[in-house]
C-alpha cells in the first residue's frame, strides 16, 4: 500500500510538473507572438496563437508579393539600362564600377567589361568624368543633379575625340550614377547653323555699311521735317549693324575661334574701369554709378579684347535693367588660383527657370528682357562663350539684398594652353 501510494504521488507530481511546464511554455510562446505582432504595421489584437499565426502568414505572403514586385522592377531596370540610347554607369564610394551598360562601354571605349572588379580609373581615363563624380558627391542640396560637357579623348589615340555631356545623380551609400550623351551629331548641327549665321552676317555687313553712310550724308541735306525720318533710318541701321557684329562674334566663338585666344597678362580691374568709361554716356542719364569693390588688381592670363567684350555686355545689361538712380555693383576677388567677378544691379531680376534660358541666342523675357530695352539678345550668349573659351564658369541668380540679376564668373589665373 505504501509503495502504490508513493507511485501514485510520484506520477501525480510528475503530471503536475509537466502541466506547469507546458503552461509556462505556452505563455512564453504567446508573449513572443504578441511581441512579433507589435512589429508589424497596424497589429490586430491577439486572442489566440492561431490568430497570430494566421496574421503572420498573411504578413509573410504580403512580404513575398512585395519582394516579387521589387524583383520585377529590378529586372525591368536592368533590361532598360542595357538598351538605353544613353550611356549609364554606377560607381560605389571607392569609385569601383558596379554597372556599365553597352552604350557607356561604346562611348568610353571599355573592352571586356566585368562588374565590381576595377576602379573607374582602370577602365577609362577621363579627368572630366572623375570631376563630375566627385562634384556630384559634394553637391549642394539645392542642386540635386550635376551636369558637364567635355571632349573625351580615348586613351592610346584609339578613335576620334567624342563630345560628351554627362549628368551625375547621387545615390545612397555615397554611390553615384552617371548618364552620358554623345553630342557629336548635335555639335555638327550647331556648327552648320553657326556657319549659316556667319555667312548671312557677312553678306549683310557690306550693304548695311552703305546704308549707314547714305543716311549720314542725308542728315545734313534734308529739311527739319524730313530729318526725323533720316534719323530713324540711321538708328535702325546702327541697330542692325550691331546685330550683325554680334552674330559674327558669336559664330566665331562657336566655330572654335575662341580656342585661338590672344593670351597675355590682363588686369581685370583695369578693364572694368575702361569698360565703364565706354558706357558712361548710357549710365549718366539714368543717374547710375559704378561701385567697384574687392581687390584693386586682379591679374590673369586671357584675351584682353574678348574679356573687355565680356565686361561691356555685363555692365550694359546692369545699366539697362537696373533701377534708375541706383548703382551698378562689381566685385573682384582672388579665389585660390582663379579670379572671381561679380556683377549685380538693383533691378527686378529674373525668374529661376530663366537663368539658363537667357544664355540662348535671341532669348528675351516678357519683362526684364523686353525688346523696348534695345540690344540684340545675344549679349549673355557671347558672355558664356567667352567664359568657356577661358575655361571658366558662369552662374546666374538674383542678389539676396538688391533683388537684381547677380552674375558670378570665375576665371582661372593660369596661362591656358593653346588648342
Amino acid at each position: 500500500m505504501g509503495l502504490a501510494t508513493g507511485i501514485l504521488i510520484g506520477v501525480g507530481v510528475g503530471l503536475l510538473c509537466a502541466l506547469l511546464l507546458l503552461w509556462q511554455s505556452h505563455r512564453r510562446f504567446r508573449r513572443e507572438l504578441q511581441r512579433l505582432g507589435s512589429l508589424v504595421s497596424n497589429p490586430l489584437p491577439v486572442h489566440s496563437s492561431e490568430e497570430m499565426l494566421s496574421l503572420l502568414s498573411r504578413q509573410l505572403r504580403q512580404q513575398q508579393l512585395d519582394w516579387a514586385g521589387q524583383n520585377q522592377q529590378l529586372q525591368d531596370w536592368q533590361y532598360l539600362s542595357q538598351r538605353l540610347p544613353w550611356g549609364y554607369l554606377r560607381v560605389d564610394e571607392n569609385n569601383v564600377v558596379l554597372e556599365c551598360n553597352p552604350a557607356a562601354q561604346r562611348l568610353l571605349r571599355i573592352n571586356q567589361w566585368q562588374p565590381g572588379i576595377k576602379l573607374l580609373l582602370e577602365w577609362v581615363r577621363s579627368y572630366e568624368l572623375d570631376q563630375l563624380i566627385e562634384t556630384t558627391r559634394r553637391q549642394e542640396a539645392d542642386r540635386p543633379t550635376q551636369s558637364r560637357e567635355w571632349i573625351f579623348y580615348p586613351s592610346g589615340g584609339d578613335g576620334k575625340p567624342i563630345p560628351l555631356r554627362g549628368w551625375g545623380l547621387p545615390l545612397p551609400q555615397s554611390q553615384v550614377a552617371i548618364f552620358l550623351e554623345d553630342r557629336l551629331e548635335a555639335k555638327m548641327l550647331t556648327q552648320q547653323r553657326d556657319r549659316w549665321a556667319s555667312d548671312v552676317a557677312h553678306e549683310l555687313k557690306t550693304p548695311l555699311t552703305s546704308i549707314r553712310l547714305l543716311a549720314e550724308t542725308l542728315q545734313s541735306r534734308v529739311d527739319a521735317a524730313q530729318a526725323v525720318w533720316v534719323e530713324r533710318l540711321l538708328n535702325e541701321t546702327l541697330r542692325l549693324s550691331s546685330l550683325v557684329q554680334d552674330l559674327l562674334e558669336l559664330s566665331a566663338l562657336n566655330l572654335g575661334a575662341g580656342s585661338r585666344l590672344q593670351l597675355r597678362s590682363v588686369d581685370l580691374a583695369f578693364l572694368v574701369r575702361k569698360a565703364w568709361q565706354s558706357l558712361e554716356p548710357l549710365a549718366k542719364p539714368r543717374q547710375q554709378e559704378l561701385h567697384l569693390t574687392g581687390t584693386t588688381q586682379a591679374c590673369l592670363w586671357g584675351d584682353e579684347q574678348r574679356l573687355y567684350r565680356l565686361l561691356l555686355n555685363l555692365l550694359d545689361n546692369a545699366i539697362k535693367y537696373g533701377r534708375p538712380g541706383s548703382p551698378v555693383h562689381v566685385v573682384l576677388a582672388e579665389e585660390g588660383s582663379a579670379v572671381g567677378l561679380e556683377v549685380y544691379d538693383h533691378g527686378s531680376g529674373l525668374a529661376a527657370d530663366q537663368f539658363e534660358l537667357v544664355f540662348q541666342p535671341f532669348y528675351r523675357t516678357d519683362t526684364a528682357r523686353a525688346r523696348s530695352k534695345g540690344g540684340t539678345g545675344l549679349g549673355l550668349a557671347i558672355v558664356r562663350q567667352i567664359v568657356e573659351a577661358h575655361e571658366g564658369t558662369i552662374r546666374l541668380c538674383n542678389h539676396p539684398q538688391t533683388g537684381g540679376l547677380w552674375v558670378r564668373v570665375q576665371l582661372p589665373q593660369k596661362r591656358l594652353d593653346p588648342l
